[in-house]
């Protein structure tokens, strides 16, 4: 009996039903529709970075290259093959990496929440710190930072980069807080040894050393399994280097 009135209620309603069915497939459709327009555009994105990236890769194993010495510079595989004819970075931006530069900022302003923009950022700000550009470098990093999330491991590169640039800086306060966001991520503990050691560093820097040595005791007593075994190793390094300063300082008074 129930059947038969809902079967009645629904055909005598056949218009308020078919209207909210037509709702919901429009939404539906429309969220199809969006992310399909924004996987295709994240794609187109990805294609420019990758061009430009290999034009970047290029140049900077060319330049490398040329500062390395002759016999280095040699295939050691072919050695009666000529030289590589590689010319040496002049020292000025817009004549070593000029038309990359301009490719990746234009990336970046045009799509800055995509992946994309990101992985540009993060070639850039390279580009910019090699030529003692931390605020230019600083500013491609903070532009794509809002939109991070979508990619772990962009996510932990980006923000370690922006830690790296305000150290660069000298900035070590803005520096650790940088490198703070990463710790307190909980889907980022891949690079939270990483993070920490990057801290310890700075904090020792500015002189507070007992935190520092903190930071390397906890990463350099993690078990293997849970070890990032890079940090740890280096952690164990910072360990001994500090605790011989530490000696020579209290033998010296």
């Amino acid at each position: 009996a129930e059947l038969i009135k809902g079967f009645q209620w629904t055909t005598s309603h056949s218009k308020l039903v078919l209207g909210c069915i037509g709702v919901f497939f429009v939404a539906g459709a429309t969220y199809s529709i969006a992310s399909y327009i924004k996987s295709e555009k994240e794609n187109t994105v990805q294609e420019k970075y990758y061009g430009l990236e290999k034009q970047y890769n290029e140049k900077r194993t060319g330049y490398e290259q040329a500062s390395q010495p002759k016999e280095a510079a040699k295939d050691k595989k072919n050695p009666k093959a000529a030289e590589p004819a590689v010319v040496a970075a002049s020292g000025d931006l817009q004549k070593d990496y000029g038309p990359v530069v301009e490719g990746f900022e234009t990336l970046i302003k045009d799509a800055p929440t995509s992946r994309g923009a990101q992985m540009a950022s993060l070639n850039l700000s390279e580009i910019y710190l090699k030529y003692k550009k931390s605020d230019e470098a600083l500013r491609v990093l903070k532009t794509v930072e809002p939109s991070l999330g979508g990619s772990l491991m962009l996510s932990s590169l980006v923000l370690s980069q922006i830690g790296n640039v305000y150290a660069d800086q000298n900035d070590c306060k803005q520096a650790v807080g940088q490198w703070q966001k990463i710790v307190d991520n909980k889907k980022l503990t891949f690079a939270h040894d990483e993070a920490r050691l990057r801290m310890g560093l700075c904090l020792e820097s500015l002189g507070d050393v007992t935190k520092a040595e903190e930071f390397y005791t906890e990463i350099s007593k993690k078990d293997e399994k849970n070890a990032n075994l890079g940090a740890s190793r280096d952690a164990e390094k910072y360990l001994r280097l500090l605790k011989m300063k530490k000696n020579l300082s209290g033998s010296g008074s």
